[in-house]
């Protein structure tokens, strides 16, 4: 993610701007870099779109078959993850300088969880739009499916609408909390973070094993859907962005 081209958000000259300024700042200063904010993604989703084009056509026309396993179709993850990987390296980038121009710790963590949750909803909107697109003309004519998947592109609309945006706020956090442990402690910091998960993730999979519970857990993905998924993740994705908050509080202003 390259440096942003930082705006204009000097301090009002008539004394300390009040809170909801310097948190609208922030908003502004996260914009900065719009190419790398809303360009860049939609850049390399557009790319990855093509390939899967001309795959779906070259199948298609060798079999004539709609091409129906297309529904579990991960090519959208990307957004995803990038959404996660721009919050660590836009929060590295923007934090020293933020509170160098009056802005709080606080009034930092509000107004970047506030610019990405604008991001995410913009994202969501364009997805849920191309989601409906891919139904409107049965998928291109070969029952193809990119944005129209079963993770977040299925349902009704506020189906689509909850499941995309819940999993940008889901990445968001994480990328918060790494973002936020990287500013505080640096590499050594990530070193130790991605050792506790992993940590979290090998003591489910040893428990589950041990217990025999792998049909039982499958069963549970299964009933609770998408959007049930993504409902219970934003649990942790609450707890992630709490302590993203209680961490940023302690990271020092200077390197």
């Amino acid at each position: 993610m390259s440096s942003p081209a930082l705006p204009a958000v000097s301090p009002d000259r008539s004394g300390t701007p009040d809170a909801g300024r310097r948190v609208w700042n922030i908003v502004r200063l996260q914009f900065a870099n719009r190419f790398t904010m809303l360009v860049l993604p939609w850049i390399i989703v557009g790319f990855i779109f093509l390939v899967n084009l001309a795959i779906w056509i070259s199948i298609y026309a060798s079999t004539r078959e709609p091409l129906d396993d297309t529904q579990w179709s991960g090519a959208t993850a990307y957004l995803y993850v990038y959404f996660g990987v721009a919050a660590v390296q836009a929060m590295n980038l923007t934090f020293r300088f933020a509170l160098g121009m009056t802005a709080t710790r606080r009034d930092y963590y509000l107004g970047t969880v506030l610019a990405f949750a604008i991001q995410g909803a913009l994202l969501t909107l364009v997805c849920t739009v191309l989601s409906y697109a891919e139904d409107w003309t049965h998928g291109y004519g070969m029952n193809a499916h990119m944005f129209s998947n079963v993770y977040v592109g299925a349902g009704p609309l506020w189906q689509r609408l909850f499941a995309s945006f819940g999993l940008f706020l889901f990445c968001f956090a994480l990328g918060a909390l790494a973002g936020s442990v990287f500013v505080r402690w640096r590499a050594n910091g990530l070193y130790v973070l991605g050792a506790l998960v992993v940590l979290i993730v090998a003591a489910f999979v040893v428990t589950a094993t041990l217990t025999g519970s792998w049909e039982a857990v499958g069963r549970s993905f299964l009933q609770l859907g998408a959007v049930g998924v993504i409902a219970w993740a934003l649990v942790p994705a609450s707890i992630a962005g709490v302590v993203g908050y209680l961490v940023l509080r302690r990271a020092p202003s200077r390197t």
